[in-house]
């Protein structure tokens, strides 16, 4: 909980129940995307060339256009 929403969270719901302690975990976690660190996984090799063949076509664009107004 603390690796995910903080320190001041978990000691909020530190003295509950188990069953109790979950549900408001769970409420917590939502939407933020957290996994323990034994349910990570690497990024995918796919993905990251993807990225990185965007960052590559994001620069050639920028380039592109600093030239056209350097032609100007």
């Amino acid at each position: 909980m603390r690796d995910a929403v903080g320190a001041e969270a978990a000691e909020r719901i530190a003295d509950k129940k188990k069953q109790e302690l979950a549900e408001a975990a769970e409420q917590l976690l939502a939407g933020t995307g957290w996994l323990p660190p034994v349910l990570r996984t690497e990024r995918p090799a796919w993905l990251a060339d993807e990225r990185s063949e965007a960052r590559i076509t994001e620069a050639e664009d920028a380039d592109d256009a600093a030239f056209a107004i350097a032609a100007e």
